[in-house]
C-alpha cells in the first residue's frame, strides 16, 4: 500500500513539472539559417499536451468534457501566429504545421512555440553568437513518459552557411556552400539539438546596436 502511494506520488510530482509541457512527435523540422541571420523555421509533425494524458488515466475526461477540454488546449496552440494549420488527433494530440521566418535582431530570442511553451529557442548575442537549443528531458521523467505511453520521435534539421563553432548533431551532410545538420530523435532521452555559429555582418543591411535584448 505504501509503495504504490509512493508510485502514485512520483507520477504526480513528474506530471506537475510536465505541467506546461508539449511533447513533439513524429515530426519532421528544419531551420534554416543564413550566416547573416536570415532564418526560415518550419515544423510538421504532433504536438501532445502531457498532463491531459493523467486526467484520461483517472477518468477525469468524459464524453460530456473531453470537447471543451480539447478545445482549451487548441486555443492555447493558436496563440502563436506561426501555426499555420492544426488538426486534433484525439486525446491531447494535434497535428501541426508551423512556420516562420525572419532576420535575427541584434540581441533577441526566438522561441519554438512560445517563451512559456518553446521546444527550441534561437538567441541572437552582442558577440555575433547564435545559439540554437532544444530543451531536454531528465531520464526520471522520460520513463514517466514512457509509463504515461508517450514517446518522442522525429527529425530536426539546421542548413546554414555559417560558420559553427560547435554542435552535437548526429550527422552532417554538405550542401553546395552550406552545411546540414541533423538530429535524429529516437526517444526522450536522444540528444537534443544544440548549434552554435558566429553570425557575420551583413555590409548591405547593417544591424543596429541594441543595449537591451528582446524577446518575442
Amino acid at each position: 500500500m505504501i509503495a504504490e502511494w509512493a508510485k502514485r506520488l512520483g507520477v504526480l510530482a513528474a506530471l506537475l513539472l510536465l505541467s506546461s509541457c508539449y511533447i513533439p512527435d513524429k515530426f519532421k523540422s528544419e531551420l534554416r539559417l543564413s550566416r547573416y541571420g536570415d532564418y526560415s523555421l518550419t515544423f510538421k509533425g504532433d504536438l501532445l499536451w502531457a498532463p491531459i494524458l493523467d486526467d484520461y488515466r483517472k477518468g477525469k475526461v468524459t464524453l460530456e468534457n473531453e470537447k471543451d477540454k480539447l478545445d482549451n488546449i487548441r486555443k492555447d496552440l493558436i496563440r502563436d501566429v506561426a501555426i499555420r494549420k492544426m488538426e486534433s488527433r484525439g486525446k491531447g494530440r494535434f497535428a501541426v504545421e508551423y512556420e516562420r521566418a525572419g532576420r535575427l535582431g541584434y540581441v533577441q530570442l526566438i522561441a519554438l512555440l512560445r517563451r512559456d511553451a518553446r521546444l527550441l529557442a534561437m538567441r541572437s548575442k552582442e558577440n555575433g553568437v547564435i545559439a540554437i537549443h532544444a530543451n531536454s528531458m531528465k531520464p526520471s521523467d522520460a520513463q514517466i513518459l514512457a509509463e504515461m505511453g508517450l514517446n518522442m520521435e522525429g527529425e530536426f534539421r539546421i542548413t546554414t552557411d555559417g560558420n559553427v563553432l560547435e554542435h552535437n548533431a548526429t550527422e552532417v551532410r554538405p550542401f553546395g556552400a552550406a552545411k546540414v545538420y541533423i538530429w535524429k530523435i529516437e526517444n526522450p532521452l536522444s540528444a537534443m539539438p544544440h548549434l552554435v555559429m558566429l553570425r557575420d555582418n551583413d555590409p548591405n543591411r547593417p544591424l543596429a546596436p541594441r543595449v537591451s535584448e528582446s524577446v518575442e
